[in-house]
């Protein structure tokens, strides 16, 4: 992990509301074959009208601070007619659903969703950073976007890594994550109070509209 620095891996989990470390639970979905748009591992996503998984992306810029979250994409797995894992073909494990992808006979494809409600997650902000009295306010995430589309967006194809950050533009407006906490990191606090800033710094939130849970409003 890098802290100050323009390095965003998405929502990562970390630990619960009870202190426990994360143990990497996760629960099985399904993505629709030919789905036209990438999700990457930290990537936030919904269940569809249709019951499958989208990337929370999909509902355009303008609708995501609002949007119901199910939890946070953690990898997948699927089979192409055309072998694209070398390794082994017959059990191709995906840190990342590719964009368009169409499956060997249009099988869904199987993905493994953090839907916990009670998961604290490590989060980069963009390059405004947290100011210190934003702590307990409630915060958009926002996407990098492939161009010319306005919902598919970009990841690090090598990491399978998202590249999904705290939007720092406004606060208690958007309401995907609530704000809790600092990273315990030296030099990523702000000093002082008010709102002081720090680059890129990383905050621990939860999802505050999430589909398992009703939160209390931000204070």
């Amino acid at each position: 992990m890098s802290y100050g620095q323009n390095q965003p891996w998405g929502l990562m989990a970390i630990k619960t509301v009870n202190g426990a470390t994360w143990n990497g639970q996760t629960s099985q979905y399904f993505i629709q074959s030919g789905y036209p748009n990438n999700i990457f591992k930290g990537d936030p996503v919904y269940l569809g009208d249709d019951g499958y998984i989208h990337n929370l992306s999909d509902v355009g810029a303008g609708s995501i601070g609002a949007h119901q979250i199910l939890g946070v994409f953690n990898g997948c797995s699927f089979q192409t007619s055309v072998a694209t894992n070398p390794i082994d073909p017959a059990s191709p494990g995906r840190s990342y659903w590719p964009a368009g992808t169409n499956t060997f006979n249009n099988i869904d494809a199987v993905c493994d969703i953090i839907d916990d409600p009670n998961v604290i997650y490590n989060i980069q902000s963009d390059s405004a950073g947290v100011p210190f009295n934003a702590q307990g306010s409630t915060a958009a995430i926002a996407y990098t976007l492939i161009s010319p589309s306005l919902t598919n967006p970009a990841g690090n194809t090598n990491t399978g890594s998202s590249l999904v950050v705290l939007n720092t533009g406004t606060f208690n407006v958007g309401v995907n994550v609530k704000i809790l906490r600092f990273v315990p990191v030296s030099g990523n606090v702000p000093v002082g109070n008010g709102t002081n800033r720090v680059p890129y710094n990383n905050v621990e939130v939860i999802i505050q509209n999430h589909s398992f849970a009703s939160r209390p409003a931000p204070y």
